[in-house]
């Protein structure tokens, strides 16, 4: 394994080992033939073990970064996680002993299964030394498959020894420590599968169980042509999604590699690459770490031009930040109902827009959990715009979006009324929002003597207003229209969309209000970059309003307000930050009283004042 062990840790960890095969080799002597004087030497290496653990975790003090972001951090959580494992086998080792101790009929233990059992525990141990030193994901899948095999010895014991109870057989007593020592020896399956997993981790760079590991592969396996492997993947985390969905970059460790070319005619070639969530916010940005500030959700290919990128023959903006790790792939797994929904929406993408949504190259189910393999992308989020690059193309972006949502929201108009249904959907999120910001609960409040309604009095007076403020028209949106859920790619001057599981025809203020709230709630302390950001979202709902103007739509603004108005009150369950949290929060407050407060008979009148909303 190419990584520099920290001072000592390799000597430490040879020690370890040997010291807890050693206690193993006692114990299996020890069931063997019981002696006192076995016993006891077992019982008086306590502690020793546990010293070398320690050991181990001061030699490795990036292990202790909470983000883990880079190998050598990961290499050395691994190396703790191993020499933890050890340690808790030692203690293992040590609980089945004095079990044993307390049967008084010893012709009840059966020595042939049990010394089975620990000899499975002891190549456990030798393979989590040799599978660490040599990086070999064969010997750690091995490693991690011991947790099954000694999970089957240890319930087919315990079946037995429950009939001999039922039955009576054998004294209780004897027979309860002998069910404890098959639990123990199922919790030695458990740590050894840890321990292999742990290896897998260092071996790839990122943390990954047997199951993580098994979809990996898989999926890799339909990659190319079989000429990679994972083990000749590099595995980097990219953002882990509020929903339990990880993300991650899949970069070959064979020089020059890409598997682009590979997989050009396989998937669904009706749309485009795609991707995913990436570090600083969403797969298939290219720009590095998460950015300084700013606070990502939850959380390419070159694409051809298509209905999704429109550009009307700009060209590329000068020195572009386009040198992204050469991901060949994109990784993303989680719960199999999140997975599918996120592969199904995808392809209804494809169906009704080819061009705009990403490209799944594969899907895996396991169990409960489920993977897909997502082509990469070059681009950049716009929170990645927003928060590190210039005005100008900041603005060249905007200009792009604002032409593919036309093109978008034309195609694929259905002239049938639609409710976005806000302020339904801001009472189901009230109670997560008052979770974490309980301040914000109504108490009574007054104003010169006049008792102020409460928030939910005030969306139950909106939500009547809302049924009579049907959309005129429904087209396909994204329906998480977040600005780390948008893609730009400078050189192609195009648009893409990715994490769509929640897209579906419904009314396109949906998506203009939470991209506008999205900016807003963007957690940064330069006050310049701060203000910048959010002119763009005001100059954003304002080339909305145009639109609005050419559709017709009279109860544009109405609807826009309402949405606000759920936008930036359920956005404060992700924010921390009081002073925000509490502007955003008021701004919903005042959106509703301004929004109720106007004439419902004269619709064209209304007029929400986006440019004190948008200003701090």
């Amino acid at each position: 394994m190419d990584q520099a062990w920290p001072e000592s840790t390799r000597d430490n960890l040879r020690f370890l080992c040997s010291e807890v095969d050693s206690q193993y080799g006692w114990l299996q002597a020890f069931v063997s033939a019981p002696t006192a004087a076995m016993a006891r030497k077992l019982l008086e290496r306590k502690g020793y073990a546990e010293n070398l653990c320690q050991r181990i975790e001061q030699a490795c003090p990036e292990a202790r970064n909470q983000k883990r972001s880079h190998a050598r951090a990961r290499f050395q959580q691994s190396l703790v996680e191993v020499a933890s494992g050890l340690a808790r086998l030692s203690e293992l080792a040590r609980s089945c002993l004095e079990q044993l101790i307390r049967v008084d009929d010893i012709q009840l233990v059966d020595d042939v299964v049990l010394v089975k059992s620990l000899r499975r525990v002891r190549r456990g141990i030798l393979r989590s030394e040799m599978s660490l030193e040599n990086g070999s994901l064969s010997l750690a899948l091995k490693l991690a498959r011991s947790r099954e095999k000694l999970k089957r010895d240890s319930e087919g014991r315990i079946r037995a020894l429950t009939g001999q109870l039922k039955k009576k057989r054998a004294p209780a007593e004897d027979l309860t420590h002998l069910l404890f020592v098959a639990r123990e020896i199922s919790q030695m399956g458990e740590v050894l599968g840890q321990l292999g997993e742990a290896v897998i981790s260092a071996t790839l760079g990122q943390s990954l169980n047997f199951e993580r590991y098994a979809s990996l592969t898989h999926l890799v396996n339909e990659l190319g042509d079989g000429s990679q492997t994972a083990g000749e993947m590099r595995v980097d985390t990219l953002a882990e999604t509020r929903s339990g969905s990880r993300i991650s970059g899949i970069a070959s460790e064979k020089p020059n590699a890409r598997a682009v070319e590979k997989v050009s005619d396989k998937g669904n070639d009706k749309g485009r690459p795609a991707n995913d969530k990436q570090k600083g916010s969403k797969a298939g940005e290219s720009g590095g770490s998460k950015q300084k500030g700013s606070k990502s959700k939850d959380r390419k290919t070159d694409a051809s031009k298509s209905k999704g990128s429109k550009s009307r023959d700009r060209k590329p903006t000068g020195d572009l930040p386009l040198t992204s790790p050469e991901y060949l792939a994109i990784f993303k797994d989680g719960l199999g109902r999140k997975v599918e929904e996120e592969r199904q929406g995808v392809e209804r993408w494809h169906d009704i827009y080819p061009g705009i949504a990403p490209r799944i190259l594969s899907h895996h189910q396991q169990g409960d959990s489920a993977a897909l393999l997502i082509e990469h992308l070059p681009g950049m989020t716009l929170e990645h715009l927003l928060i590190n690059e210039s005005s100008r193309l900041n603005r060249t972006a905007q200009q792009v979006l604002v032409e593919t949502l036309h093109s978008v929201w034309t195609t694929t108009r259905r002239d049938k009324p639609v409710t976005a249904g806000h302020m339904r959907q801001l009472l189901k999120r009230l109670s997560d929002v008052y979770q974490i910001h309980p301040e914000f609960r109504h108490c009574g409040a007054s104003l010169c003597g006049r008792e102020m309604p409460s928030l939910e009095a005030l969306i139950e007076q909106a939500a009547g207003l809302e049924r009579s403020l049907e959309a005129p028209f429904a087209v396909y949106i994204h329906g998480d229209f977040n600005v780390d859920n948008i893609l730009f790619d400078p050189a192609k001057q195009s648009i893409r969309f990715i994490d769509l599981h929640r897209s579906a025809y419904q009314d396109y203020v949906q998506d203009v209000s939470v991209h506008m709230v999205s900016h807003y709630r963007l957690q940064l302390t330069d006050a310049a970059l701060r203000a910048r950001i959010l002119a763009l979202a005001l100059s954003f709902g304002q080339q909305m309003r145009r639109f609005a103007h050419e559709q017709r739509d009279t109860t544009f603004e109405w609807r826009l307000a309402l949405g606000l108005a759920r936008s930036f009150a359920t956005s404060t369950r992700f924010i921390l930050d009081a002073g925000l949290a509490g502007r955003m929060f008021n701004r919903a407050r005042f959106i509703l009283e301004h929004v109720l407060g106007a004439d419902p008979e004269r619709p064209a009148d209304y007029r929400i004042p986006l440019e004190e909303l948008f200003v701090d």
